[in-house]
């Protein structure tokens, strides 16, 4: 009399390899969902600092008075300049707030020459 030799799997290694199966999708599917969000997050930091460099770029073309300035641009980004005088006449700094949620903001601050008039 031979020994007779099962085929295939129980249903315990069945259900074993399904549950290591399900922590791995589980698992890639949070890699993914991060890696979207760390996606979206960079983008809007970029649309917020070229906004930024935008409106200092503008400031050295254009000197500001001192003051505050608020405004909104397209895609829900909010921005406030701020320029104040130095202790230099020919002065002036300027700086800048970009902000999309009440707690991502990205700021620059910039010293921006005064022609003389």
């Amino acid at each position: 009399m031979s020994a007779r030799r099962p085929r295939g799997m129980t249903l315990l290694e069945v259900v074993v390899a399904l549950f290591v199966l399900a922590v791995g999708v589980t698992a890639l599917q949070r890699l993914l969902a991060a890696g979207v969000h760390g996606i979206a997050t960079d983008v809007r930091l970029t649309e917020a600092t070229l906004l930024a460099r935008g409106l200092l770029a503008d400031a050295e073309v254009h000197p500001p008075d001192p003051g505050h300035v608020e405004g909104d641009r397209p895609r829900a980004l909010h921005y406030t300049r701020d320029t104040t005088s130095t202790a230099h006449p020919a002065l002036r700094e300027v700086r800048v707030r970009v902000s999309w949620e009440p707690a991502e903001a990205c700021e620059l601050v910039e010293m921006v020459r005064v022609p003389a008039p």
